[in-house]
């Protein structure tokens, strides 16, 4: 059997034109709730990879260099609740949980405290007058929402991204930044994600990334290489 070994030249970061891109900073991922939600889904990837630690680590780090931060949410209105095309496994699951529901666009009435709102210990660096977050993405990628929009205006041209749904949310933006030119390096445990009777998510994007992302890092080294690069 052939296998594939060709590795790509090493990413080089390049301060004022790097962004760290996050998706799905959000208490549904991020904190338990009193009913099993998308939380239950991460929790044992989350603590064994010490994801939200090396989230903060990431953010802390872009927040202290002054590196572009993007963050991509995922809400839900009411008028999606209008939606006639079957969303796929994953997305009738969430549809059926309430997953990130929000009363309104522009109304935060219920929002504060919410499954939808950002997690708390990380509204310091989303929160900072700093960080970008754009339009919600509706399903997976990029392709319902700005994030595109916001890397090309901040000639943006190489990306590190982490997010608590690595084989899902995380790479299809992955997938979508790749396409518009971008390099991408991943960081691989600053991610979580959730296992199906098929098998292991986060063992499947490490196979995917292996052949797609410009490069895949770990936290450490990923501050690493953000701080020699500013």
């Amino acid at each position: 059997m052939f296998t594939f070994t060709h590795r790509n030249p090493e990413m080089k970061l390049d301060k004022n034109h790097t962004a760290l891109v996050l998706t799905d900073i959000q208490n549904e991922f991020l904190q338990p709730g009193e009913q099993p939600r998308y939380y239950a889904l991460v929790e044992d990837a989350l603590k064994k990879r010490n994801v939200i630690a090396n989230l903060d680590a990431l953010l802390k780090t872009a927040q202290e260099l002054g590196y572009f931060v993007i963050h991509s949410p995922h809400w839900y209105y009411p008028t999606d609740g209008q939606w006639v095309v079957a969303p796929g496994a994953i997305g009738d699951y969430l549809r059926s949980i309430g997953f990130c529901g929000r009363k309104d666009p522009v109304d935060l009435e219920g929002f504060h405290g919410s499954r939808a709102d950002y997690y708390e210990p990380f509204k310091k660096y989303l929160m900072d007058g700093h960080t970008c977050t754009t339009a919600p993405h509706k399903h997976f990628g990029c392709e319902a929402n700005d994030v595109i929009k916001q890397l090309h205006m901040r000639k943006v041209g190489k990306v590190i991204m982490a997010g608590p749904v690595a084989n899902i949310c995380l790479e299809s933006h992955m997938r979508d930044i790749i396409e518009a030119g971008i390099e991408v390096a991943m960081v691989r445990d600053a991610v979580a994600a959730a296992v199906n009777e098929e098998g292991n998510g986060y063992e499947a994007a490490m196979i995917n990334w292996r052949f797609m992302a410009n490069a895949v890092w770990t936290t450490e080294e990923t501050i690493k290489r953000m701080k020699m690069a500013a």
